[in-house]
């Protein structure tokens, strides 16, 4: 922009010599320096911190494709680079092994079920044989109670006092069999987890679950709205749960990001909801707008690497900090493809009389976006 307004002022220059208003001397033609500079102080360097500018791009996410089970892929449905909504079937994993898996837990739910109504009534059995118990021993007790006055009474002998207390001796040692058939009976159905359920019968019930799910998730499904690239698996292979061998790559276009790197002598006077012109190489001559959405205050080097050693001095480089940018276009994003790049300008409240020459640049790089590949 410089060498384009010191042509401008040499043509000028030309101009006025040409019609005799200006002498054809050394200083009228080393004025050109001086404008130079002049430009160079007022404008230029200005211009970098009033209205900032830098490479912009269009992010976005991509997924590994990794299945939650393992298995044979049995059917690919989805076609490499061809839009998917979130939800669409991926590929097909064989189900088999899962649905048995799922009719054996099924099976051991319908088992343990048996089991809690079997321990329900043992419990109710051992019960009624404790009050059984309990009955006989207090019919025991009495009697000996009985037979212990009419020993001191002096009507019977103390042989058959002994002997009734023998069978209250029996009669107590069956309570204690009944109360102790009685607690294993209640050991099953008093392990019960928070909300009720009985422990034996809620492991099943969760190991059911979780079957069903591993049968769900043979049908690898769409995380969200984008594509599948690279997909690498067909009909035959074999996919494992594991994200060092991912089954494709999907790509999210769910959520896109636009992002400008802006040097870190610039940022001073950059803050949320400046207004940005911005032109991107997939769209050459058109010009579009938008404002800062957030500045993000930390750079790659200011991350702290945890390692087993001390800290190692290395070079310091002052990388650019990212600013995100919200267009005025609701509908922008969904036109410019991931990976789209370009060129914006952040228009701050600093130095305005700059900001008509950033605008210019800006308007001239849409332009050569016709015939420069590069930025």
């Amino acid at each position: 922009m410089i060498v384009f307004l010191t042509l401008a002022y040499v043509a000028v220059l030309f101009v006025l010599v040409k019609l005799k208003v200006l002498p054809n001397s050394k200083t009228t033609w080393l004025s050109t320096i001086v404008w130079m500079v002049v430009l160079l102080i007022f404008l230029f360097i200005p211009m970098q911190w009033g209205a900032p500018s830098g490479p912009i791009k269009v992010l976005t996410r991509a997924v590994s494709i990794v299945p939650n089970v393992n298995g044979e892929v049995i059917e690919v449905v989805a076609k490499p680079n061809e839009p998917l909504q979130e939800g669409d079937v991926l590929f097909l994993i064989d189900p088999e092994p899962y649905k048995i898996a799922v009719q054996q837990t099924q099976a051991t739910v319908a088992r343990v079920e048996a089991q809690i109504r079997q321990d329900r009534e043992s419990l109710a059995s051992a019960e009624a044989q404790l009050r059984q118990a309990i009955a006989q021993r207090n019919l025991a007790q009495a009697r000996f109670e009985d037979d212990r006055q009419l020993v001191q009474s002096g009507a019977i002998s103390e042989n058959r006092l002994e002997t009734r207390q023998s069978n209250l001796d029996t009669a107590q040692g069956a309570v204690d069999q009944a109360q102790a058939a009685v607690s294993r009976a209640q050991v099953e159905l008093d392990a019960l987890t928070p909300d009720g359920v009985v422990a034996k019968l809620a492991e099943a019930q969760a190991a059911l679950a979780q079957a069903q799910w591993n049968l769900e998730q043979t049908t690898v499904r769409a995380p969200s709205n984008g594509f599948v690239t690279n997909l690498a698996i067909t009909e035959g292979q074999r996919v494992v749960p594991f994200p060092f061998s991912p089954a494709g790559v999907f790509v999210d276009t769910s959520e896109k990001a636009i992002i400008v790197e802006i040097h870190q002598i610039y940022l001073r006077h950059l803050k949320p909801g400046q207004p940005v012109e911005m032109t991107f190489k997939t769209r050459p001559g058109v010009l579009l707008t938008g404002t800062v959405e957030t500045i993000l205050d930390v750079a790659s080097q200011g991350q702290a690497q945890v390692t087993g050693s001390v800290y190692q001095a290395g070079q310091i480089v002052s990388e650019p900090f990212i600013i995100t940018i919200t267009p005025d276009d609701p509908d922008l994003l969904d036109a410019i493809p991931p990976g789209a790049a370009g060129i914006a300008a952040i228009y701050t409240e600093s130095a305005g009389a700059t900001h008509v020459i950033r605008k210019v640049v800006i308007r001239m790089n849409a332009i050569l976006n016709y015939i420069r590949p590069g930025l």
